[in-house]
């Protein structure tokens, strides 16, 4: 898969942006920097401001330089030009999501008064959705998908896996916005953690019993 940057500058424009700010920002943010936030959004944690301005946004970067080098070591980088879009729209969905993690840290630095709970938990579901829609698309490869040993020894085991788990990751994404919206603190946790791990389990548990069938 070829890099093409018509397709990639809104994407550098993501990952440049958070970097203007902070360094616009540093001169006037505090020493220390919230970096966590436990269950009911009260900050738990702090870093130095350095880290907790550009910490994230340099994660950002290093999954976006991983996404591209990816499909270029991968045994079955020819295969990734049959879900480009689908690739394209689960990166949009991870480094949205980092950056959405970056103005919430900011605001909270600033003491803006913000549900960081809700607003996290919102932006994890949606971006679980978005990869749900996404990953039906995803043919056979070894780094982005259900990666089980019998995923990646069977197509037949690979293409049903993918059509049940994206249905399941959508629902779950759902459910977890549900609670975000209706829930909060244990409850609204509680719910993203079922809504996140129970697609994946149920996915690999099915895998496996319909790769064990065809054997």
């Amino acid at each position: 898969m070829h890099y093409n940057i018509k397709r990639e500058w809104p994407l550098l424009l993501i990952l440049v942006i958070p970097f203007i700010v902070g360094v616009f920002l540093y001169p006037h943010m505090p020493e220390q920097i919230p970096i966590h936030w436990n269950v009911h959004g009260e900050a738990d944690n702090y870093g130095p401001k350095l880290f907790g301005i550009f910490g994230l946004p340099l994660l950002n970067v290093g999954m976006y330089i991983l996404f591209i080098v990816l499909p270029k070591i991968d045994p079955k980088r020819n295969d990734y030009m049959k879900f480009s879009n689908a690739y394209l729209a689960i990166r949009y969905a991870l480094h949205l999501f980092f950056a959405l993690l970056f103005a919430l840290t900011i605001a909270a630095t600033f003491g803006y008064q913000i549900q960081i709970g809700k607003w996290i938990t919102a932006a994890a579901a949606i971006m679980f959705i978005v990869i749900g829609f996404s990953i039906g698309k995803v043919r056979h490869n070894y780094f982005v998908g259900f990666k089980y040993p019998w995923t990646l020894a069977s197509e037949e085991v690979w293409i049903r896996t993918h059509r049940l788990g994206a249905k399941l990751m959508v629902a779950g994404g759902l459910f977890a916005l549900a609670g975000a919206i209706f829930t909060d603190g244990i409850a609204m946790f509680v719910i993203l953690m079922v809504s996140l791990l129970l697609p994946a389990i149920i996915t690999a548990v099915y895998s496996y019993i319909i790769y064990r069938n065809m054997m």
